[in-house]
């Protein structure tokens, strides 16, 4: 399983795998292996870098073992060159394919692919991904990416300001992020500051620009979400629909990213909202057009109590 570990530059990432594997105390975990951000190799030649770990545990098959993962990784040219003469990916590579060769149970990875170009680093990331899963190894990836660590990983930990502060499954963390500070990092659209009351067994979220109903919450301060894919844009109100919250708005904005547009309005809080270029061109979406705005009570997602 891979687990990542994702949060903003200095939050403590790196300081967290160097106490899980074991470096600050000097008890090392055992059957772990760690891939440092900054390649830590030996003046040795790439071959004996990458047989260290398997001479330690008097592995059978070294050379054996050392020319596949060098294959592996595609440096198998490299093999007789110096370590220290290599360039930053081939370094990095190497210290991978040292990790590798003695099959560690766990495997510690801090940015492993800083170093490499992003056409290198994607299909590297791919065959290790592979081989992780085929093998079973535990693995915690380090990464800021938050592209990367959502398409790699089965779980997701967020780190902010030395704390993990959420875990779970990467869909779970990003549909329901715990805290307004996690919602921000994630760059979670629609997050909004109001008050939640209870009125006739129904709840509500306002602030001095908006209500709409929730299907959750306890009364008083709160942060809510609206995910931009739970909204229907439409021209005119939706009737006959579930949907129990319909608000007027304005369009301020509407910008391409790719095959969707990006549009936002204003309907008191400002809404971020894409849609597909046909249904852009059905509405005809442009700055200062009148749209209503349609989503579910259970669309809108209850982070907890507000600082005010």
């Amino acid at each position: 399983m891979i687990t990542a570990l994702l949060g903003p530059n200095g939050a403590g990432k790196s300081t967290y795998l160097r106490e899980q594997i074991g470096l600050h105390t000097g008890r090392l975990q055992p059957e772990s292996a760690m891939v440092f951000q900054e390649p830590l190799l030996f003046d040795l030649t790439v071959q004996e870098n990458v047989a260290l770990g398997l001479k330690f545990k008097h592995a059978e098959s070294i050379a054996e073992k050392t020319r596949y993962w060098l294959k592996f990784l595609e440096i198998e040219h490299l093999g007789h060159r110096r370590a220290l003469t290599l360039s930053g990916g081939e370094a990095q590579k190497v210290a991978l394919a040292r990790a590798l060769a003695p099959e560690p149970k766990i495997l510690y990875l801090d940015e492993p692919f800083s170093n490499l170009d992003s056409v290198a680093r994607q299909a590297l990331k791919t065959k290790l991904c592979e081989r992780i899963t085929a093998r079973a190894i535990r693995t915690v990836w380090v990464t800021h990416d938050k592209a990367e660590a959502l398409t790699l990983a089965d779980q997701l930990m967020i780190m902010l300001n030395f704390q993990i502060v959420q875990t779970g499954t990467p869909q779970d963390v990003i549909q329901k992020p715990a805290t307004p500070e996690i919602a921000s990092f994630l760059g979670v659209d629609n997050i909004f500051q109001g008050h939640l009351d209870a009125r006739h067994g129904r709840t509500f979220f306002s602030n001095d620009r908006i209500q709409f109903e929730t299907a959750e919450g306890v009364a008083g301060p709160a942060w809510v979400i609206v995910h931009p894919e739970d909204i229907i844009l439409s021209a005119m109100p939706l009737t006959g629909t579930s949907a129990r919250n319909s608000l007027p708005g304005r369009v301020t904005a509407v910008l391409s990213s790719g095959l969707t547009y990006q549009v936002e309005i204003d309907a008191g809080e400002r809404f971020h909202v894409a849609v597909t270029r046909a249904a852009s061109d059905e509405l005809s979406l442009h700055s200062g057009a009148n749209i209503y705005l349609t989503f579910k009570a259970t669309a809108v997602h209850v982070l907890g109590s507000s600082q005010n």
